[in-house]
């Protein structure tokens, strides 16, 4: 009898540290590679985004998106994710009351999930121009538990990344550039991406496939206005504003491609709506659930080309 209570007192003890060392560390690692996978299927997809509406092809593209983790078998269950896309919405919801508002109206439509470019002079040197999206956004929230947990977010053709305490990356840049030649022109070249379908949530193990489906795709450009006596064009001013709740990881872009650009601080500026919004960790998420506007001036342009594109989302095997 004594041996057997030993036996079991040490089978106990070595369960116990499985338990409490052993299995945390294979759901970090189960965790972590779930993480590494929605990372992948956010940049694949976008990358399949970017050459539909550069190319044109190919119309269809479909990307599987993890929907959990590994799991420790009787154990540990896998870690669930949600995958949600909202084709497009104000982050405050809509006014109920009078008292609120236009019933039915957004609270704030300047406070919507947007992306807007304007150009002070249009394509073939025409007046002031301007473009603005509803940019819709696909979501996918990993609560885990042992590792990290991660928010990652497609919108306008990037892919931030968040983490509890407003930390916030773009994982996957936008394709906006800006490049200053030897002989000082300075171009500019961007996107707006809008994405269309039906609002869907999905929440299981495994994984569901996404659907983009390619609709429309038009490039514009700009040189500004020609002068016929000096035989040249004239700089202008080129605009990106974004309404966004990741705004920390839009300015930190922003400023990013502002300093290797080399066009300097006086030539570019970044704004933000509300004025008193500063890009800290503190900041980066609203709890109202409002958007922060974030707004990037360039001056002295000498020629601009961005994508105004267009394609529906669907979820499910032979999504349409």
């Amino acid at each position: 009898m004594i041996g057997t209570l030993l036996a079991l007192l040490v089978f106990f003890t070595l369960f116990g540290v499985f338990l409490t060392q052993y299995l945390p560390v294979w759901m970090i690692q189960n965790e972590s590679a779930f993480t590494a996978q929605s990372d992948f299927a956010f940049a694949s997809l976008k990358s399949a985004i970017d050459s539909q509406y550069q190319f044109g092809a190919p119309p269809t593209v479909g990307v599987p998106f993890p929907l959990s983790s590994g799991s420790v078998p009787l154990l540990a269950q896998p870690t669930e994710a949600t995958l949600e896309y909202l084709p497009s919405g104000c982050a405050r919801g809509f006014a109920v009351t009078a008292a609120q508002g236009t019933p039915g109206q957004p609270v704030n439509p300047a406070a919507c999930i947007f992306a807007n470019v304007s150009l002070s002079h249009g394509p073939g040197g025409s007046g002031p121009f301007s473009q603005r999206i509803a940019t819709g956004v696909l979501e996918e929230v990993l609560p885990n538990r042992y590792y990290t947990p991660e928010t990652f977010y497609l919108e306008d053709d990037a892919v931030v990344q968040s983490q509890p305490g407003g930390y916030q990356v773009m994982a996957v840049n936008s394709p906006l550039n800006i490049t200053r030649t030897a002989t000082g022109n300075t171009t500019v070249t961007t996107s707006l991406l809008q994405l269309y379908g039906n609002a869907s949530a999905l929440v299981g193990q495994g994984t569901q496939p996404i659907y983009s489906h390619f609709r429309y795709s038009q490039s514009i450009a700009s040189n500004g206005v020609f002068v016929p006596a000096n035989r040249s064009y004239l700089p202008f001013v080129f605009s990106f504003e974004i309404g966004t709740q990741y705004p920390c990881a839009w300015a930190t872009f922003l400023q990013q491609t502002i300093s290797s650009s080399g066009i300097g601080s006086r030539n570019a500026t970044i704004a933000y709506t509300p004025s008193s919004f500063a890009p800290t960790p503190a900041n980066c998420a609203n709890p109202a659930g409002a958007t922060t506007i974030v707004r990037l001036t360039v001056s002295n342009v000498d020629y601009v080309q961005y994508y105004y594109a267009g394609v529906q989302l669907s979820t499910g095997i032979g999504g349409t």
